[in-house]
């Protein structure tokens, strides 16, 4: 690795990744007129979701949407600006500056900056994009996102982004798009609803007054109609044109011929700056000029360190005195920046005639910002210098830093931009992106790493200390962990812990974290109670958010599986109450011990404290949860949406979270999804639908291994409950009787008395349901017992009217109740009746409501998946158009269509054009009729 300054080297532990602020507000314009005639083109696109301007450089557009958002701000709108650049084409750090654009919006309107717009390094894209859209929702105006230079950005993940936040957007919401080409998101599904305002560079064109105007305030003085005319018809109101005038009439103070040359200024930029405008510049400011062409930002000390010189100051007082295609980018004019024909010109002109110093201007003005921890331009600047080796460097020694801090999506974003050279033989920076990829529940792509770096080391192409090897071990059982593999994670953990990590260190604490996990799937209950006592790791006001919340929801997760509801409940709401406070409610923080406690809850019967907990958590649990509290997480909600008769959406809950479980190959959640499934289907008396699934779940799960451990218990605990569910609802309670009673011996073998409870209700309703009603009470006493002490409700409710008469039963015999208290039984069966009364009023008001749902469809799920060009197809389709139309609409051949059309019908698991339209279109739609849409 290349050497860096000393400066740099005591910067280096001090990684920083921040914002750059004066991305966040426009370049300040020092000779500005106002533009009324432009601003009232604006105007209409307040109406709309969104304003697209277009128009090639040089035609003021940056200075408009300055005064536009001036103008919007003075009247009540919440405005917010980015000015985009190369380094911001990546979906997580666009996504991040949009959310300070908007938080810098809310501050300037005098609002409360809402805790949905905070950051979380944690929380992926489409999370970011979800808590924007709620956040603008509750303010009380309208606010108002401009996006400058958007056309720099090409990643396809951003432009789809945008397309969603658009769709979704509150009426309170309205972006304005600008660059020098359109967005390549279809702006036709906006156009087709009267939502979209486009302008070009018509829109911008100065017109007679306008340029009076401007050269009034360049030189102080009035131009003659005669030459406002000619220098008009020469720059066609082109606003580069007109500075580009100034300059050389500054210096020439010939109108004439000024005017003459202007026209090929359009041609030719560079040859007009060199023959009217270069020339003119003194020659040691010229170099001035060249040097600092490679800054897209620059400040005085900055320009100094670059160039050599101490002449910053100087340079800059006489650019900004003439004009010279300079702007202020912060109130101070501490920063500024060049035209972007002017950089353009400078940039081609230093490769032309200093070639030989170009990789030196990058690798000084790296260096600056290295000192300066402003390490994104920091690295960029030594890529641009072909340092490789010395970026890769700079990431690595601060990559583990941002992994303890949990920004890990920073490092993913720098592993994706640094060359595959540059990483391989950096033994540190792999285990990072390791750490990375299983944070941000990539566990498949985490093992390919940690094996690629395995393998290296056994080939001696790695070097290994004592410190890497603990750190390797702690890795692996991470990503056993957040793989399901319990058993494995216990080794793992103990492993970690017995080569003695460094107290407090980051390594020290997974190991513990994974210890405690395998430990509660392997009955290891007391080892975890002397664990918690003696624990130091994650513990204080100063230890990291999320390296806490991990540690503790686990010890909660210890809890809950040996039934210690109460004590569970007391644990994680600590945990939330903590997270909520040092990362905000909607965190990926907050959203893990959620899941268990809305499963707690929800046993509970506290409804209102589970839907509190689950409220606007999902795309967040979808994205950022590891599996038990994302299995906790879904399917209490979809139990949620059946108990609220919405049977459709309950399903579809069910299968955006088995998709996810599938993606992350989640045996145990993909269990849970198909079960939950089973039940919904037997409860709403699709006995073929539930039928077919338990096939499907059959085949997943496959033989019964020789040993049940682990969370793998847990596992076939769910896949034989929905297979003994599925029996008795087909008549043959005799055959499951023997199979639950094997599991529930199994459950209490390994002290897991919560999922013991729940298969004796199972077990009690076979044995009733095949006629054996003594030993179903016997059953159910179990349960009930357990049931008392932890205050269980809906285990029973949920097992229907056969539950309920099993209850009955015991009622009437209370000699066999023993230490149950006959109340609990009483209050229990009072469930069921207030359930009964519940679903005859639902069922008598159903047929009122069902055609306001037809007319009020709910958006799905499953559409939010949709590319923007399957929108696009989607938004054809429900005008009426046939596949051939839609082909020559978007200019792809028929089949294209046909493809995109299968795959549409696949994520919305519809099986016909109108419904897929309904479907995946939802409440922006225009009324459909079936006659509208050809099939």
């Amino acid at each position: 690795m290349t050497q860096s300054s000393p400066v740099v080297a005591a910067q280096l532990s001090h990684w920083r990744p921040a914002l750059i602020l004066t991305k966040l507000a426009p370049p300040r314009t020092r000779h500005y007129i106002e533009r009324k005639r432009a601003i009232r083109h604006l105007r209409p696109g307040l109406e709309r979701k969104l304003t697209v301007l277009v128009a090639p450089a040089g035609f003021g557009k940056t200075s408009l949407l300055s005064e536009w958002k001036a103008v919007m701000a003075q009247e009540g709108c919440a405005v917010g600006w980015l000015s985009i650049d190369r380094d911001d084409d990546d979906l997580f750090q666009f996504g991040a500056y949009l959310l300070a654009a908007a938080r810098d919006a809310c501050r300037q309107a005098g609002e409360p900056v809402p805790s949905r717009l905070e950051p979380d390094p944690l929380a992926p894209a489409d999370a970011m994009f979800a808590e924007l859209l709620n956040a603008v929702l509750a303010l009380p105006r309208k606010m108002v996102l401009v996006l400058d230079d958007f056309d720099r950005l090409t990643s396809p993940a951003i432009h789809e982004a945008v397309f969603r936040l658009l769709r979704y957007a509150p009426e309170n919401l309205h972006l304005l798009v600008a660059g020098r080409s359109e967005p390549a998101f279809p702006l036709s599904y906006f156009e087709a609803r009267g939502q979209l305002l486009k302008l070009d560079a018509e829109a911008l064109r100065f017109d007679s007054a306008e340029t009076q105007a401007f050269f009034s305030a360049v030189s102080g003085h009035d131009m003659s109609p005669a030459q406002t005319e000619a220098l008009l018809q020469a720059t066609e109101g082109w606003a580069a044109g007109l500075q580009l005038a100034s300059f050389a009439l500054s210096a020439n103070d010939q109108a004439g011929v000024v005017a003459e040359h202007l026209p090929f200024a359009r041609r030719s930029v560079e040859a007009y700056l060199n023959e009217n405008v270069f020339v003119h510049v003194p020659e040691p400011l010229q170099g001035f000029l060249l040097q600092t062409s490679v800054l897209d930002r620059m400040s005085e000390s900055l320009c100094d360190a670059v160039t050599g010189s101490s002449s910053a100051h100087a340079s800059f007082e006489w650019l900004m005195a003439r004009n010279m295609f300079v702007r202020p980018l912060d109130a101070d004019s501490r920063w500024y920046r060049y035209h972007a024909l002017f950089a353009d010109y400078l940039r081609k002109r230093l490769v032309q005639e200093r070639p030989h110093e170009v990789v030196g201007l990058h690798r000084r003005a790296s260096e600056w910002f290295a000192a300066q921890s402003l390490w994104a331009e920091a690295v960029r600047h030594a890529l641009a210098a072909g340092d490789v080796d010395r970026a890769a460097g700079w990431v690595e020694q601060c990559a583990m830093n941002l992994v303890e801090a949990s920004d890990v999506r920073t490092v993913l974003s720098w592993v994706a931009k640094l060359p595959a050279e540059a990483v391989r033989g950096r033994l540190r920076l792999r285990l990072a992106h390791a750490w990375a990829l299983a944070l941000t529940m990539q566990s498949v792509a985490a093992k390919c790493e940690l094996q690629a770096v395995e393998d290296d080391i056994r080939l001696g192409k790695l070097p290994v200390t004592e410190v890497v090897r603990v750190e390797l071990q702690a890795v692996k059982a991470l990503i056993a962990g957040l793989s399901d593999e319990s058993q494995r994670s216990l080794d793992m953990g103990r492993k970690v812990l017995e080569l003695g990590p460094a107290e407090g260190s980051w390594a020290e604490g997974i190991g513990l974290t994974t210890l405690i996990f395998g430990l509660s799937y392997a009955s290891g209950f007391g080892e975890i109670e002397r664990l918690r006592r003696t624990l130091t790791f994650g513990t204080g006001t100063n230890a990291p958010i999320y390296a806490t919340v991990y540690r503790q929801s686990m010890v909660g997760l210890s809890l809950f599986v040996e039934g210690r509801l109460g004590e569970a409940v007391q644990t994680l709401e600590d945990v939330l109450r903590e997270s909520s406070e040092r990362a905000g409610p909607q965190s990926a923080a907050s959203v893990l011990p959620v899941g268990y406690l809305a499963v707690i809850h929800y046993e509970w019967n506290d409804l209102d404290r589970v839907a509190e907990l689950l409220e606007g958590r999902l795309e967040m649990a979808l994205q950022s949860c590891s599996l038990g509290p994302l299995v906790g997480f879904c399917m209490t909600l979809a139990r949620l949406r059946l108990l609220a008769g919405k049977q459709d959406e309950a399903y579809r809950v069910v299968e955006e979270a088995e998709a996810v479980a599938r993606s992350r190959q989640w045996l145990r959640m993909q269990v849970a999804c198909k079960a939950e499934a089973i039940r919904i289907s037997i409860q709403s008396g699709d006995l073929g639908r539930a039928t077919r699934i338990g096939q499907e779940l059959e085949a997943l799960v496959g033989q019964r291994p020789a040993n049940l451990q682990g969370s793998y218990l847990e596992t076939w605990q769910r896949f034989q409950v929905a297979h003994c569910r599925l029996l008795v609802a087909r008549g043959r309670a005799a055959e499951a009787v023997p199979v639950l009673q094997g599991v529930h011996a199994e459950l209490r073998a390994a002290g897991m008395q919560y999922l013991s409870a729940q298969i004796a209700v199972a077990l009690a309703v076979a044995l009733h349901s095949a006629g054996h009603r003594m030993k179903a009470m016997q059953a159910m006493l179990a349960a009930v017992a357990y049931g008392q002490k932890n205050e269980l409700r809906r285990v029973f409710l949920d097992a229907g009217p056969v539950a309920r008469d099993i209850l009955d039963g015991l009622r009437q015999q209370q000699a066999l109740l023993g230490e149950v208290e006959p109340w609990y039984v009483d209050e229990l069966c009072r469930g069921f009746d207030a359930l009964a009364g519940t679903t005859d009023a639902r069922t008598a008001s159903g047929k009122c409501k069902e055609e306001a749902r037809v007319e009020d469809p709910i958006e799905p799920m499953a559409a939010s998946r949709l590319s923007a060009r399957e929108v696009e197809i989607l938004d054809y389709v429900a005008r009426g158009l046939s596949n051939k139309e839609i082909a020559r609409a978007i200019r792809v051949a028929p089949e294209t269509v046909k493809w995109h059309l299968k795959n549409i019908f696949e994520k919305l698991k519809v099986n016909s054009r109108i419904q897929a339209v309904r479907s995946g279109l939802g409440r922006d739609l225009p009324r459909i009729t079936e006659q509208s849409v050809r099939n």
